[in-house]
This record gives structure tokens, sequence and C-alpha cells, in this order.
């Protein structure tokens, strides 16, 4: 049982890694002067979230996306982009497979976003 257990662990530990470096090219990519890429990455983040079932996180990711094309048309993608990557990172960081947790998560996201 002890095995599973840690299994189920590294796994999680894992998947987080993988996060964490989607994230890392997330933020390495400009928007600006290549939004399909940011995009294309943004979308990988989203995916391999719900693949790992971090729901919270996928969530958080279709919600940035969302907020970027609404941004686009309005001109405001740069602070959009500083909030959610600030979210997005705080997410990654603290990610639980505990659904009281990410629903803490989507609370606290709701509230920043305000």
């Amino acid at each position: 049982m002890g095995y599973i257990m840690n299994l189920d662990h590294d796994q999680f530990l894992l998947a987080r890694a993988q996060l964490s470096d989607i994230f890392d090219s997330l933020v390495m990519t400009s928007f600006e002067s290549n939004p399909m890429q940011f995009l294309i990455r943004l979308d990988n983040i989203r995916s391999t979230a719900m693949a790992h079932d971090f729901i919270a996180i996928a969530e958080i990711a279709s919600a940035f996306e969302a907020a970027l094309h609404n941004a686009m048309q309005n001109g405001t993608a740069k602070s959009e982009i500083e909030s959610f990557l600030n979210i997005l990172k705080d997410a990654i960081a603290c990610s639980s497979h505990n659904d009281e947790m990410a629903q803490s998560l989507l609370a606290s996201v709701a509230i920043r976003l305000g």
C-alpha cells in the first residue's frame, strides 16, 4: 500500500514539474511579439493540467485565454497577462488533487480579478 501512495505522490510531483516547465516557457514568450506561441503554451498548460486532474489550473488557464482574447480587442493584454501569470504561478505552486483546495483557489482567483 505504501508503494502505491509513493507512486501517486511521485506522479503528482512529476505532473507539477511538467506544469512548472511549461509555465517557465510561457513566461519567456512575449505575447506582443508572438501571440500564437503564447496561446499554444497556455493551451499546453490547460491540457496538461486536465490530463493530470489539476482542474483548478485548467480552469485558470481557460479563463486566462478568454481574458486575453477580450483584452486583445481592447488593447489591455499586458495588464491581463501580468495578473494571470501571477495567479497561474501560485496555482501551480500549490496544486493539489484536493477538491476543497481547488475551490479555494478558484475563489481566490475570482477575488483577485475582482
